[in-house]
C-alpha cells in the first residue's frame, strides 16, 4: 500500500512539473505577435521536445548510452515531433543541433546547468521557434508574398541590435542585418547559427505581404 501511494505521489508531482514547464514555454511564445493557434502548436511541440531533451540529459548522467546513441535518439525524436505537429523538418539543421547539444552536455557533465530543466526548456523553445519561423517563411513564399517586416515586443528585454530592426521592411528573399548576423527571419539558426547572441531567446517576429 505504501509503495503504491509513493508511486501515485510521484506521478502527481511529475504532472505538476509538466504543467509548470508548459506554462513557462507558453509564456515565451505568448510574447510574440503570432496567432493563438500557432502559439498553442509551438507550445505543444516545444513541451514535447523539452521532455525528450531532459530524458537525454538523465541518460547522459547515468552513462547508460554512448554519444552516438544519444545523438541518434535526439535526431530521431526531434524529427518526429516536427513532423507530428505539421512542420517541415530541416534534417541537416536537426543533426547539427543534436551533435552540439549532446557534445556540450557530455563535455560539461559536472556543471549543473548543463543537465538542468532550465537548459532543456531553453533549447526546446528556441528550436521550435526556429522551426515555426522557417515554416512561416516558406509558406509566405509559396503564397506569393514579396515583402516582410520585422517586429519587436518593444520592451526593455529587446536587444539593441533588434530594436533598430523594428518595422524594417525588405524583400522576402533579402536578409535582415541584425548585428553581425544575417537572417531571413528572427531566430534564423540556419544562417545565424554562429551568432547565438542574436538568436537565443529572441521574441521578434515578421509579417509578410
Amino acid at each position: 500500500m505504501a509503495a503504491r501511494i509513493i508511486d501515485e505521489l510521484k506521478t502527481i508531482k511529475s504532472e505538476i512539473d509538466e504543467l509548470s514547464v508548459r506554462k513557462i514555454i507558453m509564456d515565451y511564445f505568448d510574447d510574440m505577435g503570432i496567432p493563438e493557434e500557432e502559439i498553442i502548436r509551438r507550445t505543444n511541440a516545444a513541451t514535447d521536445l523539452e521532455r525528450v531533451i531532459r530524458n537525454l540529459f538523465l541518460l547522459s548522467l547515468a552513462s547508460e548510452v554512448t554519444r552516438e546513441e544519444l545523438i541518434n535518439r535526439l535526431i530521431s525524436e526531434y524529427s518526429q515531433i516536427v513532423l507530428a505537429y505539421g512542420y517541415r523538418p530541416n534534417y541537416a539543421h536537426i543533426e547539427r543541433v543534436a551533435e552540439d547539444v549532446i557534445d556540450h552536455t557530455l563535455e560539461k557533465l559536472d556543471v549543473e546547468y548543463m543537465t538542468s530543466e532550465g537548459r532543456a526548456i531553453n533549447i526546446a523553445e528556441n528550436e521550435i521557434n526556429n522551426v515555426g519561423n522557417n515554416d512561416e517563411f516558406l509558406e509566405a513564399k509559396e503564397d506569393g508574398k514579396t515583402t516582410k517586416t520585422w517586429h519587436t515586443f518593444r520592451d526593455n528585454k529587446v536587444r539593441d541590435s533588434h530594436v533598430v530592426m523594428d518595422e524594417v521592411t525588405i524583400g522576402i528573399d533579402e536578409f535582415f542585418q541584425v548585428g553581425e548576423a544575417e537572417m531571413l527571419y528572427p531566430l534564423d539558426e540556419e544562417n545565424a547559427y554562429d551568432h547565438p547572441e542574436e538568436t537565443n531567446n529572441c521574441r521578434c517576429w515578421v509579417t509578410y505581404e
